[in-house]
């Protein structure tokens, strides 16, 4: 159960939810406009239109009205004449009232309280509980908090025992936290093997840089591991082209419980940064033996907050095997006066640090404003979005962007089965340079633009109009010249 009373936002976000029906706001919505994509202007449309040929049925008139619905909650894109088109959520989306809400409350508790310690401190354990809930991990004592993604996936791969000669799998197209913590060990006389993903479907190009790139699944990987390989990295959903990779299958061939290995075991340590938030995450399905994300993309929080996951099977292998940073939290006999004292002889006790879950990748001084940040956002998450309906949602608008872009000729370079494909990004393959000077002229478009093109990805806040908006600027830039790869 939540440790604190709810804000006044998540009472009536809660409420408005529960009445899912709701015949009032439905009256006050504005009427549903189909909106040719060929006379879209920014700033034109209404508000949760459609596109011409998308036919609506109950559920996504259900969907519409409901994300419609909280819209209001992100004030920089919610006033119907906003110049702001925000289409970067998988870079970092533009905060909420909710958010708000928890940081004014966070900084009320600190001016008025004398003990603001012990309402951060159950805020802690109520946001570990919550985060455990929200990737079904097995309990909340698989859970650490880290700074960020970095912090929980170094730690991990710190603490595991290496052999020369020992190797590990990466995709080339893996984000750097995750590529420069293996590639660490490399002076320890461990090899870093790199899978080849542009180009894995049709149209392939040079190295990386053209051609679509796909998901990987088991098949891709298995001429890579051997029975020297120790580990596998990868993110579930890649920042880089929006690739779902088959995790849970890839965990089953070589993972733990696998027995492909010689008996030797292969963990999966997985990047779920651009998953959590976005769609259902189910760890103990995916089977991985950890997973590190930060809290600020899918799960809107301010920077400075991660979270690290740690499987019951995977802490019992580590053992007692220390993290490269030891804080007092990881040492389970910390003295109560917080003296550490020596033995008769004048050297120093035995430290006995936790073996149990992931408590000792956990520094004792973490961000508890954005713990308290993804307390709040976590029961709006969980409790009024929904994970179901927020990939629902998001699919629905990256579908229909998908769509637009065959129209106009406009590739995408990341996979395009659904089970393959992110829920909220798309990769158009446009020139970088020409587009990004474009859109920079322009103003008021928020985009990644990267070395495939432009990334256009989604958040709850966003929807069919935005869609159409952003399709407008495309027909304006092919319009003037601008080039397709």
């Amino acid at each position: 159960m939540v440790s604190r009373p709810l804000g006044p936002l998540e009472n009536k976000a809660i409420a408005e939810h529960n009445h899912h029906h709701h015949d009032d706001l439905q009256n006050n919505t504005s009427h549903t406009t189909t909106l040719s994509a060929s006379k879209a202007q920014v700033g034109e449309g209404q508000e949760g239109g459609e596109l011409d040929g998308e036919a609506e049925d109950s559920e996504t008139r259900r969907l519409s009205t409901k994300f419609q619905s909280h819209r209001h909650l992100v004030p920089l894109v919610s006033p119907p004449d906003s110049d702001v088109l925000f289409l970067n959520a998988a870079s970092a989306p533009p905060s909420n009232l909710v958010i708000h809400e928890a940081i004014t409350r966070y900084s009320s508790t600190a001016l008025y309280s004398s003990t603001p310690q012990l309402h951060w401190q159950a805020a802690r354990e109520d946001t570990r509980r919550l985060l455990a809930r929200c990737i079904n991990a097995e309990d909340a004592a698989t859970i650490a908090f880290t700074r960020d993604t970095t912090e929980g996936l170094g730690g991990f791969i710190g603490c595991l025992r290496w052999e020369r000669g020992d190797n590990v799998v990466l995709l080339d197209t893996e984000h750097p936290n995750q590529v420069y913590g293996w590639l660490a060990l490399r002076e320890r006389g461990v090899e870093v093997r790199r899978v080849r993903t542009a180009g894995l479907g049709e149209g392939g190009g040079g190295d990386g840089d053209g051609g679509r790139i796909d998901a990987v699944d088991a098949e891709t990987l298995r001429p890579y591991v051997d029975h020297r390989t120790r580990a596998i990295g990868l993110s579930t959903i890649s920042f880089d082209a929006g690739q779902r990779h088959d995790v849970a299958g890839i965990s089953a061939a070589f993972g733990s419980s696998s027995n492909n290995n010689n008996g030797r075991d292969i963990l999966v340590l997985a990047d779920l940064t651009q998953h959590v938030g976005f769609a259902p995450v189910d760890v103990q399905r995916l089977g991985v033996a950890a997973a590190a994300f930060s809290l600020h993309k899918g799960l809107n929080c301010p920077t400075g907050l991660g979270a690290l996951y740690v499987s019951p099977a995977a802490a019992a292998a580590i053992g007692s095997a220390p993290p490269p940073i030891v804080s007092m939290s990881a040492v389970k006999n910390l003295p109560a006066d917080l003296v550490v004292r020596g033995e008769g002889g004048g050297g120093w006790g035995e430290v006995e640090l936790r073996e149990e879950g992931a408590r000792r990748f956990e520094h004792a001084n973490l961000s508890l404003l954005g713990v308290v940040a993804a307390q709040a956002y976590l029961r709006f998450y969980l409790e009024v979005l929904g994970p179901e309906d927020v990939e629902a949602h998001l699919c629905r608008l990256t579908g229909l962007l998908a769509r637009e872009c065959g129209r106009l000729g406009i590739p995408l370079l990341g996979p395009r089965e659904a089970g393959r494909r992110a829920p909220h990004i798309c990769v158009l393959g446009l020139d970088p340079e020409g587009w990004g000077a474009y859109l920079r002229e322009l103003g008021g478009v928020r985009v990644t633009v990267n070395r495939l093109g432009l990334r256009v990805s989604f958040g709850f806040y966003n929807s069919v109009r935005d869609v159409t908006r952003f399709v407008g600027v495309l027909e304006r830039g092919l319009a003037k010249g601008l080039s397709v790869r």
